[in-house]
């Protein structure tokens, strides 16, 4: 009987423990709060709202451009305007909508709208053209 090779019961349950931790390991660095698929969530929420900005941004430097070339005679930028080069420069932006600032309606337009069905935001300067993702004061 001595001569019989084979696992024992003990190497086999160590085998399985070893196993549980690991698994057990992999599976909060993936699901926790600083898991792999919360900071892949984070990531596209940020990418959706860089591409909107960045739309934005575009479209402002165009009726800019327009402007100063003498292309348009319109002294500002109005929404109609905006949610025209808006569709012509990102097919992706979705639900598009430009409304005045509510707290200073002088000041900011709020521009909303969707990409990849998160829902961005960006405010336009009035007096400076300059786009941002916060909310001017």
């Amino acid at each position: 009987m001595k001569n019989q090779k084979g696992i024992t019961l003990i190497a086999l349950v160590i085998t399985i423990i070893v196993l549980l931790i690991l698994a057990g390991v992999s599976i909060a660095m993936l699901t926790g709060e600083n898991g792999i698929l919360t900071k892949a969530t984070s990531a596209g929420d940020k990418s959706a709202q860089a591409e909107f900005e960045e739309s934005v941004k575009l479209v402002v430097a165009e009726i800019v451009l327009n402007q100063k070339t003498g292309a348009s005679t319109e002294k500002t930028i109005d929404k109609s305007t905006l949610t025209t080069l808006m569709a012509n420069i990102n097919d992706n932006v979705k639900d598009l909508d430009a409304t005045d600032g509510t707290e200073n309606a002088d000041s900011y337009w709020t521009v909303t709208g969707k990409i990849g069905g998160k829902t961005c935001t960006c405010y336009i300067v009035k007096a400076t053209s300059k786009v941002t993702s916060t909310q001017p004061e």
